[in-house]
């Protein structure tokens, strides 16, 4: 995995220095002393062939890194932004981020992760962050997304109908619902569901995917 973390030079704290999560050569820091890694960070260590219980002494942002959770897929553009707010709302915390490959969407990463209290926190801070006038005006969007997947949070810009590439996204706008609903017509593969939403006095065509290949797995004769 690849992230930039907490600490680095574009991480803002309110005193500008980095919470110390150190402890002396040899010994476990305090916060991982009596961690439990969950089972994500089991598998994504076996596929990078590490040993966690190893880590905790060795390299504990490593173990933190592998037992970060996800907080939000974040628009590039909104990617700084969208940093600095986590940061700043959990400066306790160690915040992660992961590019995309393809210079597609950013994951952020907290660790500990979240709980609920936490990302009620985020939520109203994200809400408050797509709400200001340059976001607005780039019809920035929030939103929590639930579904047979579990849950996700997105905070996002939405994809032009043009630039539109065959990806899970937000198209638009469109000058009404007319044109929202014609869009996808000839163009989503079977998996993508398409679905004309007003926002900001707009609209928008939601492409996103069926839950239809979790319920029937490719094969099923359930399917048909």
């Amino acid at each position: 995995m690849s992230a930039s973390r907490d600490g680095g030079p574009d991480r803002p704290t309110p005193d500008g220095a980095a919470p110390d999560r150190t402890a002396p050569d040899g010994a476990v820091p305090d916060d991982l002393a009596y961690h439990v890694p969950s089972a994500l960070a089991r598998r994504r260590a076996e596929r990078a062939g590490m040993d966690l219980e190893t880590l905790k002494r060795d390299d504990p942002d490593a173990y933190r890194m592998l037992n970060a959770e996800e907080i939000a897929t974040v628009s590039p553009e909104l990617a700084d932004a969208a940093a600095r707010l986590v940061w700043d709302a959990f400066p306790e915390r160690s915040i992660y981020r992961v590019p995309a490959p393809d210079a597609g969407p950013e994951r952020l990463l907290a660790f500990p992760p979240l709980d609920a209290e936490a990302f009620a926190r985020f939520d109203e801070a994200a809400a408050d962050l797509v709400a200001r006038a340059e976001y607005g005006a780039a019809y920035a969007f929030f939103r929590t997304v639930n579904d047979l997947r579990g849950t996700r949070r997105e905070l996002m810009l939405p994809t032009a109908p043009d630039a539109w590439a065959g990806e899970v996204a937000l198209v638009g706008p469109f000058p009404d619902r007319e044109a929202a609903e014609a869009w996808p017509a000839g163009r989503l593969p079977k998996e993508l569901v398409p679905d004309p939403v007003p926002y900001r006095g707009v609209w928008f065509c939601d492409v996103f995917r069926s839950d239809e290949d979790l319920l029937f797995p490719s094969g099923s004769s359930d399917a048909n």
